[in-house]
């Protein structure tokens, strides 16, 4: 009898909502992911305002004091924190500007049928797999002074008979933090770039070639416009995120030489954690915060005026395409080329004028470039994996001499160290719980804003988008003091809900846009069985949408693998992650800074094959989750 009463509590719960107007259900969907969210990000936004005009410095007596703006006042007195500034815009302009052309070519490349299409997209996901604070190892051990394989190239062409300290010169050292964050960001913006790139129909394509265009009045006429706006989108992007590098720098650089890659987040950084000086930092973290508002709205206006302009643009090319159609009827001539995304105009002169190369010429050509491409994708991290199981002598040799008798010794001597396998165990439950908890409560809170009518919905999109920019590094502090208040600090948990609240707002952007591509007729039609509109959340759209779920669910699990600063922050002893681990590599061989050059490579290939495994196996769902996520919204 108590079994029988138990069966029916779900459905008697799911009849009382279904009692519920769409507002009230929508708020009883959302309220878990949004109580979440709300709990663990909103206190740490107030509060790092309200922090910064105290000071609190932990390593003086009487350290906690009210002191007004004066925390404000003494930022712009700080020579290493002004100089950081103008390195910060600096740097961020140079990461987009390396980023955005290096993307458009990958998506172009990828937008073309050709032998190896498929192995070149699966190699574009690799280095967005690869944790930024691995990628910033990367990068350190190709460009190691002695004997790191771009010394050992300069050696072979006869440029340098000696070690070339890559980062030790302040110019070297920013482009290499350039490169390095470019070749993490580029395949994201190339995902994006190629979602547009396939709304342009091929017929449209054929018709200008048709009509005389050639590649670069195809590309410049028809292509550019219709990538536009995504190019504006991830330019913003972009921005945004190189002005939140931490993790790259961290293992790169360190901020050297000196200060001369020390950019705003990683001043923050050191600031909080080195002095222990939290009002301060909380000052410089709110000026980091107006910084981002300040370079993402003039873009976000930008993409807007392009948005309605565009509109505006269509409506007159239909108006155009009826009076050229009618001009055809009655002439039979074709004057110019005029489509949805662009208009090109030619004439028999133009046409005369065009250089045509010859077809071997453009075939080597697309040859070369998809190879530079392929080699900067994937060098790195092949280089790597060699390294990993090669002996010492062979690595540590200018230019290096690979040899084929491989070994795994140093994986071997890096997992007898004390931490790893339990770092390891500790990444797959932070991986495997923020990822069930993530998908479910992002599932509640995507159906309603994706399906009903629920006022505020755009508000709360907003919201959630404007959480994606808060930098991470202003909330560190108030985080770790509220977690320590709650005795939750160093634990798997606190992890767990730091990342759930901080992935479940990217989390239900994707599922609403993928909830929204179920056909309504197969909800309509299980409501009129009587099933409950929670029944066709279970039954119909999450089975339906199942792909898409996949996909949100892969990369919540990568985003949470390789999650640093808060692995960082609420990590000490029982809580470390692999990427904790990695960042803080020291080894018997290590002075300081300067790691051991074998099992720097064995500790790269440890903390980034789970995600490159993921990647090659499920590559198709993860590009149509970040494309359904990004490209729609």
């Amino acid at each position: 009898m108590a079994t029988l009463q138990l069966t029916r509590v779900p459905g008697q719960v799911a009849r009382r909502l279904d009692r519920l107007s769409d507002r009230q259900f929508g708020a009883v969907f959302a309220l878990p992911s949004f109580f979440v969210v709300a709990l663990v990000v909103l206190p740490p936004v107030i509060s790092v305002f309200g922090m910064s005009l105290w000071r609190v410095d932990l390593l003086k007596e009487n350290g906690i004091k009210f002191v007004g703006l004066r925390n404000y006042l003494y930022m712009f007195q700080d020579n290493e924190f002004v100089a950081s500034i103008p390195r910060t815009l600096i740097f961020a302009a140079a990461a987009t500007a390396l980023t955005v052309p290096l993307a458009l070519a990958a998506a172009l490349a990828l937008n073309r049928v050709f032998r190896g299409q498929k192995m070149l997209s699966v190699m574009l996901l690799l280095p967005w797999a690869v944790a930024p604070i691995v990628t910033g190892l990367f990068w350190r051990f190709i460009f190691q002074p002695q004997f790191g394989i771009a010394t050992g190239f300069m050696h072979l062409i006869g440029a340098s008979n000696g070690s070339i300290d890559w980062l030790g010169d302040s110019g070297r050292a920013m482009g290499l933090a350039v490169i390095a964050t470019a070749w993490r960001s580029v395949p994201l913006l190339a995902l994006l770039i190629g979602t547009a790139l396939r709304t342009i129909p091929r017929n449209q394509i054929k018709a200008a070639q048709l009509d005389g265009a050639g590649s670069w009045n195809t590309f410049r006429y028809i292509v550019l416009p219709a990538v536009r706006n995504m190019l504006i989108v991830g330019t913003v992007l972009q921005v945004i995120l190189s002005l939140q590098v931490f993790d790259i720098i961290f293992t790169l650089t360190r901020g050297g030489p000196g200060f001369d890659t020390t950019v705003m987040y990683y001043y923050i950084y050191n600031t909080a954690f080195g002095t222990l000086n939290f009002g301060y930092s909380a000052a410089l973290s709110v000026l980091l915060i107006a910084f981002i508002v300040l370079f993402s709205a003039p873009l976000v206006w930008m993409r807007q005026r392009s948005r309605y302009k565009t509109v505006a643009h269509r409506r007159a090319a239909d108006a155009h395409e009826l009076v050229e159609a009618t001009t055809i009827a009655t002439s039979g001539v074709r004057l110019s080329g005029e489509s949805t995304f662009g208009t090109v105009v030619y004439d028999d002169k133009s046409r005369m004028r065009r250089k045509f190369l010859p077809s071997g010429v453009k075939t080597w050509t697309r040859r070369i470039a998809t190879g530079l491409l392929f080699f900067w994708l994937v060098g790195p991290i092949i280089w790597i994996f060699i390294a990993s199981v090669q002996p010492t002598a062979a690595i540590t040799h200018a230019p290096p001499q690979l040899t084929l008798h491989l070994t795994l010794e140093h994986f071997a001597q890096l997992l007898t160290g004390a931490g790893w396998y339990h770092a390891i165990w500790v990444s797959l439950q932070v991986a495997v719980l923020t990822t069930f908890f993530t998908i479910l409560i992002a599932s509640l809170a995507a159906y309603p804003l994706a399906r009903l009518d629920v006022p505020g919905k755009n508000v709360m999109l907003t919201s959630l988008l404007f959480i994606q920019t808060v930098p991470g590094i202003s909330l560190a502090i108030p985080i770790l003091l509220m977690f320590r208040y709650v005795h939750l600090q160093d634990t798997v948990i606190a992890l767990v809900i730091v990342d759930t609240a901080f992935l479940a707002p990217l989390a239900i952007w994707i599922l609403r846009n993928v909830f929204e591509d179920v056909p309504r007729e197969m909800e309509s039609a299980a409501r009129m069985d009587g099933c409950t509109r929670v029944g066709t959340l279970f039954r119909v759209i999450m089975p339906v949408a199942k792909s898409g779920i996949a996909a949100t669910a892969i990369l919540v699990m990568v985003s949470a693998w390789n999650d640093f600063l808060f692995a960082v922050v609420l990590g000490d002893r029982n809580a470390v992650t692999v990427t904790r681990q990695i960042g803080f590599l020291e080894t018997p061989h290590s002075l300081g800074n300067s790691y051991s050059y074998d099992l720097l490579a064995a500790g790269g290939v440890l903390a980034a094959l789970p995600c490159i495994l993921i990647v090659i196996l499920f590559h198709r769902r993860i590009v149509s989750g970040l494309t359904e996520g990004y490209g729609k919204g």
